[in-house]
């Protein structure tokens, strides 16, 4: 084998230094410029608390029943271990834009509508800047601003077009829908097709359910939802397909655990929520939460 000459080695030793420093280089301007699109595949793990009737009337507290100073325990909690809340639309932002999400945030819902949520909840959110969703009844919606009792009861009243437009144009309270006529358990689950339905019959309705709840809001003057509220949760796999051909790119269960919210649109559908029992102070309940949250980080 030929030898190289004299100085060879110190021009192939430099031209393979040179080498390596560019593999160097290239490898950390690869790593710089991947890490946006890496940004944007991290998961955000999201606390959502399902409320329900807010009132200190009645059988309060229960299941499904807090009162208002324990709502205002809750907000007081949240924003003194630095929660901000967001609603459908931020998540629906950052999925599709990605529009930052806040460093700790937390999504609360109301479910049905009550008038208690306009007369008690919507003040306290004001009060402390935060947002939430609500998620009313088409029908009772009707019904209620109908009737235009001006002596609503906190405990059995639902509220009115004209409450649900104050709260959504104040940017508060971001409407959603919770059908128009399925709140019920007997004879259909929620939204669930009945036991010996016809499927073609039981889409129709389902259809014609949504149709009437969207057109119900248009009329009010709020913007047209784009979650779904599951009726007492109750879904399938024939459910979740109608509501995607019914164009909502959300949904809200009544699964409990914390949501993971990525980029993937498909991280939109059935977040999972916590029902705020009544029955356990502020500080139990979102010490629960909080705590799987870390569990899950």
């Amino acid at each position: 084998m030929r030898k190289p000459k004299k100085g060879q080695w110190r021009l192939e030793a430099a031209f393979l230094a040179g080498l390596i420093l560019f593999a160097i280089v290239g490898a950390g301007v690869e790593r710089r410029f991947a890490e946006p699109a890496s940004a944007q595949d991290t998961a955000v793990l999201l606390p959502v608390a399902m409320y329900h009737s807010v009132t200190d009337q009645g059988e309060s507290p229960g299941e499904y029943v807090i009162s208002p100073s324990m709502l205002e325990k809750d907000l007081q909690y949240l924003s003194q271990h630095g929660y901000e809340t967001v609603v459908v639309g931020d998540l629906v932002s950052h999925v599709e834009k990605g529009t930052p999400l806040p460093e700790k945030p937390v999504m609360l819902t109301f479910d049905d509508g009550y008038y208690n949520n306009y007369c008690n909840a919507y003040p306290l959110l004001k009060q402390y800047g935060m947002q939430a969703v609500l998620s009313p009844v088409g029908t009772l919606v009707e019904q209620f601003t109908e009737t235009d009792d001006p002596e609503e009861h906190e405990v059995w009243s639902y509220c009115t077009s004209g409450e649900l437009k104050e709260m959504a144009d104040s940017g508060v309270m971001e409407i959603q829908n919770h059908s128009y006529d399925f709140h019920e358990l007997s004879p259909r689950r929620g939204c669930l097709r009945r036991s010996g339905e016809d499927e073609a019959a039981y889409r129709s309705i389902f259809m014609e359910d949504t149709r009437k709840a969207q057109e119900l809001f248009r009329s009010i003057g709020i913007t047209e939802p784009v979650c779904y509220t599951y009726p007492y949760g109750a879904r399938n796999a024939e459910t979740d397909a109608l509501v995607q051909e019914c164009g909502f790119v959300a949904s809200l269960s009544c699964e409990e655990g914390i949501a993971c919210i990525t980029r993937d649109g498909a991280s939109l559908k059935n977040i999972r929520r916590y029902n705020r029992d009544g029955r356990i102070s502020s500080e139990q309940f979102w010490q629960k939460v909080l705590g799987q949250l870390e569990e899950v980080s």
